[in-house]
């Protein structure tokens, strides 16, 4: 029989819970890890939409990108969304597991996953190292094969990332040689970006006055929004897990969430 605990010691072996951010929560939030796996559905948030899909689907577990919670709950009760989710969960025996802020730094994880997508690049020095280890931390830095402009870059994230529209910040003629890019909302980094003499820096979230100190230091800047940043990783979750199960011969149904749950649109 397997067990939710055969799902939480493959993704800490990937993304440790103590490479997490201190006001980060992450790991099993929601079940029991003793508890028989069946199906694990892969999704970045816990929405209504995304708990509903693993309900109809007699889905056991669903792991996810963000955490459902992150405070402290003082109340548990179906007056507020979060408590109806944490019931409906509960009433329907699924687990709910998180990497967050540790899957962001792992390699392989957030900022390898928009690399790759982006770039073809599968592993990049990390734009904000962990100690001691070049490929460990927050985003990633991509030297380009060939030089390029903001134009055709603009072109090539948006065919990648399978967007139809895009914001940046720049000139269409800027030369770009190298690159740095943060899934989620990595503008905290910019200076970081700037400073490893990058010619863009690829992120969401992206607001006016940071947008402003960046074009004054004369950095572009990408904004892919924080959703697209990170769904990304889903697939690599997914990816993952398959293949540890392939290799433990077990008869474990892992799947990508069919639900859209990008909050903004544009028309």
């Amino acid at each position: 029989m397997t067990t939710i605990q055969w799902l939480i010691t493959e993704l800490e072996t990937w993304a440790p819970p103590t490479q997490a951010e201190p006001y980060d929560n992450v790991g099993l939030l929601i079940g029991d890890a003793s508890s028989p796996v069946k199906k694990i559905l892969i999704a970045l948030d816990a929405t209504d939409g995304v708990i509903n899909e693993a309900i109809s689907g007699n889905y056991n577990c669903i792991v996810t990108h963000h955490p459902l919670f992150r405070d402290p709950l003082k109340t548990i009760t179906t007056a507020c969304p979060t408590g109806e989710k944490i019931v409906s969960l509960l009433k329907n025996e699924i687990s709910l597991y998180t990497a967050h802020t540790n899957l962001d730094k792992a390699p392989g994880g957030v900022g390898d996953a928009l690399a790759e997508k982006i770039f073809g690049e599968k592993t990049s020095p990390a734009l904000v190292k962990e100690p001691f280890c070049e490929n460990t931390g927050f985003g990633r830095i991509v030297i380009l094969n060939e030089e390029t402009t903001l134009a055709d870059l603009l072109n090539r994230t948006k065919a990648a990332l399978d967007l139809s529209h895009i914001r940046y910040s720049g000139c269409l003629s800027t030369k770009i040689k190298k690159a740095a890019l943060c899934g989620g909302s990595g503008m905290s980094f910019w200076q970081t970006a700037k400073a490893e003499n990058c010619d863009v820096y690829i992120t969401g979230d992206i607001r006016h006055h940071d947008a402003l100190n960046a074009l004054d230091a004369g950095l572009s800047l990408i904004d892919v929004t924080h959703f697209t940043g990170e769904n990304v990783i889903i697939d690599a979750i997914v990816t993952r897990l398959r293949k540890k199960a392939a290799q433990d011969g077990l008869d474990l149904e892992i799947t990508a969430t069919s639900v859209n749950a990008q909050p903004f649109y544009t028309q």
